[in-house]
């Protein structure tokens, strides 16, 4: 009978995935010939690359070279496309013939191996070579950069402030080295412009993508790795090819494993593009912003369709849930765009921070200016208002892309947290002395075409009426448990089901998020307590109601602005999301998470923030669950406060920034927060 279940629920995932995905993958007949591991000498990784040999050297007949392949040479068997795809990886990146027969590719299916360990190594550290790589501008990405400097009205500005050219090439050079930084500028005028030919000559040096010619990395197989660590640890202190400066590092992913004596990390460029490069090989889907921007410089040279086919193709051999890539943030590398379309967002950033310093005024500061309808959020009419205001007019369709790429939740407003993120500094001594101080004028009234949602007054009386409590939860619903994710520890999630976004006459039950259960149990079958808020207006009445209420409760617990995905767990039957809330602004905090089932974002009015200053750091952190033995992207469960609410971490380490608690199971309004404003403030 269980098989019988089991049989059941995995045709049931199929059908499930044959309604969401437009082309499942083909059922191959996969080959586990030739499989046997081909043994190769370890002093040969000490031998140079031959295009670093020098010619009246006689070659060596061993070579690591004759053990490994380009990555660019990597390809599996067709399914999906007419011929064979491959990817013009950089020429760096190699892969062991143990993990993947370069012949393979072209006579049988394989079920790939999942890219678990990389190999670094120079088998010369003294003959490391630092040298450039990347493509000067085209005719057509020198008018997309003409773009970013043009104004509203269309006119190209003839000369950029060096203070705005030190803030694009921060925005821009996400990885870079700050000495390089400010070599290239050192001789401009901190007070003075530069033309646009002289800021093009800045951005084609390329300074960002350094690399070092005769640094190597490799994907092995695990067998090869185990052996090279023993390798390693037998010449423990010792140069690890004797006569020679030979240096080898293991990683996995962003983890050092082993390395040798006098090992030096490659410069942070070429270190992310390796990173960045086997992920994609591997079939990765979770990629950072900066994982994303670094993949596009290393795969410039291939074409957005080229690199959908060569992932696709590739993924069609893993086991994978064949999800569209277009729906992850690898989106932008199988778009049209390559980097230097993407450069104008980061050049309108870079002009944007420098702007804002210059005002002396913080992303808050600017964000508070120009939100006019105060409702926690930016519209694109608000921001162009509000640069417009500042003096700088950008041109329209650059402002339209800013926005768009800052608008995750694609809702057409952006919240504080998006903003600071973009356009975010922090004050140094020189910021001091150049700044002015910004004194808080407000922006000009806008225009009458711009409709704004009025911000009702709450009186005071009646702030000073409404009363918070900690109310028991006392039935739950099941969103999720780890059955079937293969994890080690049981877990699971719940929904509070009888305060569910409930109001009874001047009283409003407040979700604050989901809860777990010990193991697969209902959380009401332990002995500890799930609270939720309960608020009440006591000026009003229990028949008559509050008509108070619900302006309050958007004004101190609002709905958070959006939601973050922590982790997830996409493999086996029985998926999880772990979201994390956004809140609208640094005003308020979220003190729960919620779970789904699906990839899509939880609806925002599931649950509800509190204001910060009602809140201290929780004493009551502890770790519930993780997924070890799933196989998936590490994550846990925590509990995160006295209210046993639940948040999630990404790994497996206590959260980087401490939970928040409510300070008090009981109070008024007015005992916190002040009531004679009417904006959010704590009492005095």
């Amino acid at each position: 009978d269980d098989d019988e279940d089991e049989d059941e629920e995995e045709e049931e995932e199929e059908e499930e995935e044959e309604e969401v995905v437009d082309e499942a993958p083909k059922k191959k007949k996969y080959s586990r010939d030739g499989e046997n591991p081909t043994p190769w000498m370890v002093g040969t990784l000490g031998v140079p690359h031959h295009k670093m040999q020098p010619r009246n050297i006689l070659k060596s007949e061993q070579s690591w070279e004759q053990n490994f392949f380009p990555s660019s040479e990597f390809s599996v068997k067709n399914s999906l496309f007419g011929k064979a795809v491959r990817m013009k990886f950089p020429e760096y990146l190699y892969m062991s013939n143990n993990y993947y027969e370069k012949g393979w590719g072209l006579k049988t299916h394989r079920r790939l191996k999942n890219v678990i360990i990389i190999m670094e190594f120079c088998p010369s550290k003294s003959m490391l070579v630092d040298v450039n790589e990347g493509k000067s501008f085209s005719v057509a990405q020198e008018k997309i950069l003409k773009r970013a400097f043009a104004t509203s009205d269309g006119k190209m500005a003839e000369r950029v402030k060096v203070s705005e050219v030190k803030e694009v090439l921060r925005a821009i050079d996400i990885i870079g080295d700050e000495k390089e930084k400010q070599s290239v500028l050192s001789n401009l005028d901190p007070n003075g412009t530069v033309s646009f030919d002289e800021l093009k000559q800045v951005l084609s040096r390329k300074i960002q993508n350094k690399v070092q010619a005769g640094r190597y990395y490799v994907a092995l197989s695990l067998a090869e790795a185990q052996c090279m660590r023993l390798a390693i640890h037998g010449q423990h202190k010792t140069p690890f090819l004797p006569g020679t400066d030979a240096i080898v590092a293991l990683r996995t992913e962003r983890t050092m494993l082993d390395s040798t004596v006098g090992f030096e990390d490659a410069q942070t460029y070429q270190h992310t593009a390796a990173q960045a490069c086997y992920r994609f090989i591997d079939s990765a889907i979770n990629f950072a912003p900066k994982e994303v921007n670094v993949l596009l410089r290393a795969l410039q040279e291939e074409q957005p369709d080229e690199r959908s086919k060569f992932f696709m193709e590739v993924r069609s051999n893993r086991r994978r849930k064949q999800t569209d890539p277009n729906a992850t943030p690898l989106k932008k590398v199988f778009s049209k765009q390559d980097e230097h379309n993407v450069l104008q967002y980061r050049i309108a950033v870079g002009r944007i921070t420098a702007l804002l310093k210059s005002r002396g005024m913080y992303a808050r500061d600017a964000f508070a200016a120009f939100d006019q309808n105060r409702d926690g959020m930016l519209s694109g009419s608000e921001l162009q208002a509000g640069l417009n205001w500042l003096g700088l007019k950008l041109d329209v369709m650059l402002l339209r892309h800013f926005m768009m790429e800052l608008d995750k939740d694609k809702d057409g407003f952006i919240n504080l947290e998006e903003f600071k993120q973009a356009v975010g500094w922090e004050q140094t001594d020189a910021d001091a002395a150049n700044a002015v101080q910004f004194n808080g004028v407000p922006l000009p009234p806008p225009p009458r075409e711009v409709s704004h949602k009025h911000k009702l007054a709450i009186p005071a009386p009646v702030l000073a009426g409404i009363k918070v409590k900690v109310k028991r939860v006392g039935k739950f619903s099941s969103v999720w448990t780890s059955q079937g994710s293969m994890s080690r520890v049981k877990g699971s999630v719940w929904e509070p089901a009888d305060h569910k976004n409930a109001m009874r006459g001047n009283r409003a039950y407040v979700y604050l998020g989901h809860y777990s259960g010990t193991g697969f149990d209902n959380p009401n079958r332990d002995r500890a307590d799930r609270l939720t808020l309960e608020v009440t207006d006591t000026t009003g009445s229990w028949v008559g109601g509050s008509s108070w209420l619900p302006f309050v409760l958007d004004r101190f617990l609002p709905r958070p602005a959006r939601y973050r995905l922590v982790w997830s767990i996409t493999t086996g039957a029985n998926p999880f999301y772990a979201w994390e809330p956004i809140p609208p602004s640094d005003d308020f905090v979220a003190l729960g998470c919620i779970g789904t089932k699906t990839d899509k974002p939880p609806d925002v009015r599931m649950m509800r923030c509190v204001c910060k200053h009602w809140c201290s750091e929780s004493k009551v952190v502890k770790s519930i669950w993780n997924d070890s033995g799933s196989g998936g992207r590490e994550g846990s469960i925590w509990l995160f406060n006295s209210l046993n609410l639940i948040g999630f971490v990404n790994g497996h380490d206590p959260p980087r920034r401490k939970p928040l608690d409510i300070k008090a199971h009981r109070f008024f309004l007015r005992e916190y927060s002040c009531i004679k404003t009417n904006g959010i403030a704590p009492a005095k």
